[in-house]
């Protein structure tokens, strides 16, 4: 017998194991805060810090979940900032496009920042800090 036909067999018996949720949600999307428009959907991407993409990942440890904030140039891939917690707060983020603008050469020029839904990346302190430093809003839709 071959795995298929076990396989069948077995679910026809109800003998398969569940399988478990194999990720960890960093996204929370439903809040109340602020959701910039499309800044990129038209742009032609001509070249370095143009255009800053910013996410969230999570770590799995064994002491639990951390989390890995970082900043990439959409045009280089280049990592510009990063910062890692075990939680998820605003100055997660923060710290990671602080450290991308002090990497970025170009500091004069205007910068936008595209991330997704996140409520750290739309709460007050997060909208304050990037606005002092003339950096645009783009929230990209939570797949």
């Amino acid at each position: 017998m071959g795995r298929n036909k076990l396989n069948s067999l077995f679910r026809f018996n109800g003998m398969l194991i569940k399988k478990t949720k194999r990720f960890h949600i960093t996204t929370d999307s439903k809040h109340g805060f602020y959701k910039s428009p499309n800044r990129i959907k038209e742009l032609e991407i001509t070249h370095a810090e143009q255009v800053f993409v910013a996410d969230i990942t999570y770590i799995k440890t064994d002491s639990g979940h951390t989390y890995l904030a970082l900043v990439t140039d959409l045009y280089s891939k280049k990592i510009m900032g990063w910062s890692y917690s075990d939680k998820m707060p605003a100055e997660i983020v923060i710290h990671a496009l602080k450290m991308a603008k002090r990497n970025a050469i170009h500091h004069e020029k205007e910068i936008i920042h595209h991330s997704d839904r996140g409520i750290q990346y739309c709460c007050s302190a997060f909208s304050e800090y990037a606005e002092k430093k003339r950096i645009h809003f783009k929230h990209y839709p939570t797949i």
